[in-house]
């Protein structure tokens, strides 16, 4: 889209009444922005709707999604995402209610493909919002798939417009939206829309497929573990992973994506980058097999927090202690739900300590999934360690105790902990054990967390 296509997008939204004007946008508060266009789309809507205007209702949504787009706030903290993609939810759910009355396909009813069309958009900002995938809102998008597809075994983009729409949600659940930040999130939806044509949806078994549908239920997608071969739909999106493939060529030599020319190219890049991770042929796949499990668990959240239990060598906490419930527990990791509602959870990105309410070993980790609902809350945490310990590190000029993730041994690589901006300073680093100096050679550039930074070193 070009600067004179921008233009007229804007002008657009805002004869529609959903866009506010540029001082608004850019200095007020967009999520109150956002509540205030939703009012007017469903007002222009409601409209619509009694002049039974199937076609003008399709126009009319269009220009509240671009009106998002346009308010998608410029800079993003935790507490501006949260309040934006909550009140951006909550404008979609009022949206799909206002559709939703009057029987699909009757007489002055709203055209089916518009309703699976809002659907998809409601699934897409459930999950912006980290929330927990609506049991109740994929069956009945499943339904109006159901009722639309009759007995064909393989369906892509271009098989109908009911059909194109239960992709577009598929595709939505399989982006891992809860992961990114706004901008990308966008991004990805951008580049979902052209690559609908490439995806499909198949009733054979086949190993390129990354999740399945019950067909029976109409229910949440669910991954496929290899080697399940289960009854109903199954996701398959090898070919746009190819095509992700070669837009990711494109840009690295400098060359504008078609039609998605008005992305910046670096947040393209990302979301370019992050759709291929997951809905290529090797995507992210669990490593280690989960085990069910009764018992709480303990949660220690925070770098701070983190050294003063290893420094003073605690058993389990009574922090935390019954505010959580073990859902499944990996070599790899754990995931919990919340006991009560009433617990600040921790937050994707955040460190933490964890430990089975019975038991007295620490594992350090770090939170890669975060979902909630009015309910409860549910997180998975991903191990960096076992066997946390702290360690007392030299800089020539000062000591420092760091958290340290794997056992020092002369050759080999070790993982340090420390907080944002200690370490990656180029200068050199020492290690005293069992009366023993080591130095450490950074190996890899400095990832940085949300309250810490962590290097691997080889130990000298």
């Amino acid at each position: 889209m070009d600067d004179m296509e921008k233009i007229a997008a804007k002008s657009r939204s805002r004869r529609s009444g959903l866009m506010p004007d540029d001082g608004l946008a850019m200095h007020g508060d967009r999520a109150e922005s956002v509540v205030a266009a939703a009012k007017v789309c469903v007002s222009n809507l409601l409209a619509a709707r009694r002049g039974d205007a199937g076609g003008r209702l399709a126009v009319i949504l269009d220009d509240f999604f671009e009106a998002l787009a346009a308010l998608c706030p410029e800079r993003e903290t935790m507490a501006a995402r949260t309040r934006w993609s909550a009140a951006t939810r909550a404008a979609m759910r009022e949206i799909v209610d206002t559709l939703r009355t009057g029987k699909p396909g009757a007489n002055g009813a709203v055209p089916v493909a518009v309703l699976a069309r809002v659907a998809a958009e409601a699934i897409r900002w459930d999950a912006v919002d980290c929330q927990l995938p609506d049991p109740g809102l994929w069956v009945w998008l499943g339904k109006l798939f159901h009722a639309c597809t009759s007995d064909e075994q393989r369906l892509d983009g271009e098989s109908g417009t009911v059909a194109r729409e239960y992709l577009r949600a598929v595709a939505y659940h399989a982006a891992a939206l809860d992961q990114q930040t706004l901008k990308v999130g966008f991004a990805i939806a951008r580049l979902i829309e052209p690559l609908l044509p490439h995806l499909l949806l198949v009733r054979a078994s086949t190993p390129s497929a990354l999740y399945f549908i019950d067909a029976s239920h109409h229910g949440v997608p669910m991954r496929l573990a290899c080697g399940e071969t289960p009854k109903g739909w199954r996701f398959v999106a090898m070919a746009a992973a190819d095509k992700l493939a070669d837009w990711h060529n494109q840009l690295v030599q400098g060359q504008p994506v078609a039609k998605l020319g008005n992305v910046e190219p670096e947040v393209l890049r990302v979301a370019v980058v992050q759709l291929y991770r997951l809905w290529s042929v090797s995507p992210p796949v669990r490593r280690f097999r989960r085990y069910a499990m009764a018992a709480r668990l303990n949660v220690v959240r925070g770098y701070d927090n983190v050294v003063d239990l290893l420094d003073k060598d605690k058993e389990a906490l009574a922090a935390g202690t019954g505010d959580w419930r073990i859902v499944d527990l990996s070599r790899g990791g754990v995931g919990a739900s919340s006991v009560t509602p009433r617990i600040k959870p921790p937050g994707t990105g955040d460190l933490v300590m964890f430990c089975p309410e019975e038991g007295t070993r620490w594992h350090l980790g770090v939170v890669r999934r975060f979902l909630h609902s009015k309910s409860h809350t549910e997180i998975g945490i991903a191990t960096l360690s076992t066997h946390p310990m702290l360690m007392a590190v030299d800089d020539g000029q000062e000591a420092r105790k760091l958290c340290c993730c794997d056992p020092l041994s002369q050759g080999e690589a070790i993982r340090l902990l420390a907080p944002p901006g200690v370490l990656g300073n180029e200068k050199p680093l020492f290690v005293t054990e069992k009366g023993m100096v080591f130095k450490l050679r950074q190996l890899v550039d400095v990832v940085r967390g949300k309250d810490f930074d962590l290097c691997i070193f080889q130990v000298l």
